[in-house]
C-alpha cells in the first residue's frame, strides 16, 4: 500500500519554494506541503505537525538569524524520527560534514535531477541513510575540526560575535552582505564542529580566539 507523504520546504528563495511545491505537487504520492523561509519558521512548523511532516527538504543559508545548520540541529533533537535532506548550491565538505553531524540524512546539489531527489527522499524514509549521503569529490581529505584554520574574514565574523553582535550588525560592521555573514558562520560553525552560536563562542574562547 502506497504511503502518501507530507513533505516541508525550508528556503529563502521563493521561486526555489514554488518549483519544489510544483514538482513535488505532481508526484502521485504527496499528500501536503508545507515550506518556510526561515529556520525559525521551520522549527514552529514542525513543533506544530510533529507527527505529520514526513521529510524536509532544508537550503543552508536562510533569511533571519538561523543558518540551516542550526535549523537542523534544532528540529533534528525535536524529532530525531523525521529524515533531513539538504538541497543547496553550496558544495563544500566542511558544510557537509557539519549537516550530517547536525542530523542530516542525505546532501544534494539543487542542480539534481528531479528522479534522484524523488528517489533519495524514498530512499531515506526507508531508512537506507548511509548509501544515501551525497558528498562532494573531495570530502574524503577533509581535516579534523581542530586542525581547520579560520580564514582572516571568518575571525572578524566570531570576534563581533563574540561582541554580541546580530548577523545583521556584523554586515554593517563588516561592510558585506547578511547572507555572506550567514555562510562565514557556517563555515565557523563546521570548522569547530558545533551547531549555534553560543557553541562556537565557547569553542573560541577554549582556543584562545576571542577573550572569555
Amino acid at each position: 500500500m502506497t504511503k502518501f507523504l507530507n513533505i516541508l520546504i525550508v528556503d529563502d528563495h521563493p521561486v526555489v519554494r514554488e518549483g519544489l511545491r510544483t514538482f513535488l505537487g505532481l508526484a502521485a504520492n504527496i499528500k501536503r506541503i508545507w515550506d518556510a523561509e526561515t529556520g525559525e519558521q521551520a522549527i514552529n512548523l514542525v513543533k506544530h505537525n510533529l507527527q505529520h511532516i514526513d521529510v524536509i527538504l532544508m537550503d543552508l543559508v536562510l533569511n533571519g538569524e538561523m543558518t540551516g545548520i542550526e535549523a537542523i540541529n534544532h528540529i533534528h533533537r525535536l524529532s530525531p524520527r523525521i529524515p533531513i535532506i539538504v538541497l543547496t548550491s553550496y558544495q563544500n565538505s566542511e558544510r557537509v560534514h557539519a549537516a550530517i553531524q547536525a542530523g542530516a540524512k542525505a546532501y544534494l546539489d539543487k542542480s539534481v535531477d528531479p528522479d534522484k531527489l524523488v528517489a533519495t527522499i524514498h530512499y531515506v524514509l526507508e531508512e537506507k541513510t548511509a548509501s544515501g549521503i551525497t558528498l562532494p569529490s573531495n570530502s574524503a581529505g577533509i581535516a579534523g575540526a581542530d586542525h581547520v584554520p579560520l580564514t582572516a574574514r571568518e575571525l572578524e565574523v566570531l570576534k563581533a560575535l563574540g561582541q554580541g553582535m546580530s548577523n545583521k550588525e556584523i554586515a554593517s560592521h563588516l561592510g558585506i552582505a547578511e547572507k555572506t555573514v550567514k555562510v562565514h558562520m557556517s563555515h565557523i560553525f563546521a570548522k569547530f564542529g558545533v551547531y549555534d552560536r553560543t557553541q562556537a563562542l565557547i569553542a573560541a574562547s577554549r582556543r584562545g580566539l576571542i577573550n572569555p
